[in-house]
């Protein structure tokens, strides 16, 4: 079990040894507790060698730097639980927050990782290079994105035994720190004030546009379990296989994302496109299982609406093309204006 940060407790998660040799996909027959001593860079790069330019990637290396990040900050927190303890209102009056700090500013000042500067302000990226996604490519380079930059963050907190994770906000990920009492959030592409950055919640909710259904599903804004991280280190990688067209590939990692983080929004709206483009190859247009056919059906649940439920609508093999997408799309614009 993860120590909390409040103990100042700095032993490594683990059973006292390097697990044996294994591939992503040995991972998804290990128990919660198992998958919870997995060291979470190792999960992400397991999962990263499916991806055939990195099939041969190296993973203790990486495990090795961060384990001497770790090392030293044990080795630098006595000073700064010091510092904390002259001003502690400068911290929320809580040494864990102060503690969080001089890991953000370590990550920041001393590993110099920064967040791509060509990627800034874009709203669209296709992420044909798999380092922009997982932690080979932000610890090669000391640049990355929301997917590796606070995966370091977890990885290194992980080793200071404290109780960290990833939680998604939408497409973006944040580590976010929750210890049953408090949480604080670590925003790793915010690179200001000494490298920490911790917005609460309501920041997210407004700047991300965050439904309450993105939080009450059990989607967003929330430390997701190790099983739920390797579901997003797959969808990571079916990114990746969709941004260079390998369609067939996303899709299988979507829904093995998908199985193990169900909840996910994002991971939905990924697996759902990239199966319904797979269908077309599958179907012939009008054919149960074609888009189009997809399309009447989804016109008519609209059509009838939540008031309706009970008139299940016409199965699709029941029904006729009545050209489909431009009349499912009709409607809902219809029904979105009235």
């Amino acid at each position: 079990m993860l120590n909390s940060l409040a103990n100042g407790n700095s032993t490594t998660p683990g059973s006292g040894g390097p697990l044996p040799q294994r591939g992503a996909e040995q991972l998804l027959a290990l128990t919660d507790a198992e998958l919870a001593r997995v060291d979470p860079v190792e999960m992400n790069l397991l999962v990263a060698q499916g991806i055939p330019s990195l099939s041969d990637l190296d993973i203790p290396p990486y495990c090795a730097i961060l384990d001497q990040a770790a090392e030293v900050l044990r080795q630098e927190l006595p000073g700064a639980d010091q510092r904390f303890y002259r001003n502690p209102q400068a911290w929320k009056n809580d040494i864990r927050f102060g503690r969080l700090a001089l890991m953000c500013w370590y990550v920041d000042e001393v590993l110099g990782i920064q967040y791509r500067e060509d990627q800034k302000g874009l709203t669209q990226v296709l992420y044909t290079d798999p380092g922009d996604l997982f932690l080979n490519g932000v610890l090669n380079t000391r640049r990355g994105t929301c997917g590796n930059m606070a995966m370091v963050h977890v990885a290194l907190g992980w080793r200071m035994g404290w109780p960290v994770s990833l939680a998604c906000v939408g497409s973006h990920f944040i580590c976010r720190y929750d210890d049953g009492k408090v949480v604080h959030n670590i925003e790793a592409t915010n690179n200001t004030g000494g490298g920490f950055t911790s917005p609460p919640d309501e920041y997210y909710i407004k700047q991300y546009h965050l439904p309450a259904r993105a939080i009450r599903c059990g989607s967003d804004l929330r430390a997701v379990t190790p099983r739920e991280m390797l579901g997003l280190s797959f969808g990571l990688r079916a990114r990746h296989f969709e941004n260079t067209n390998r369609l067939g590939e996303a899709e299988v990692d979507y829904l093995v994302a998908r199985c193990l983080f169900p909840q996910n929004r994002h991971l939905y709206i990924g697996q759902n496109q990239a199966s319904v483009q797979s269908s077309m190859e599958l179907f012939e247009p009008g054919e149960k299982g074609h888009p189009t056919e997809l399309a009447c059906w989804l016109h008519d649940v609209v059509r009838l609406g939540p008031w309706n439920r009970d008139r299940f609508p016409q199965p699709f093999h029941e029904r006729t093309n009545e050209n489909g997408i431009e009349a499912f799309f009709i409607d809902l614009g219809a029904s979105r204006t009235a």
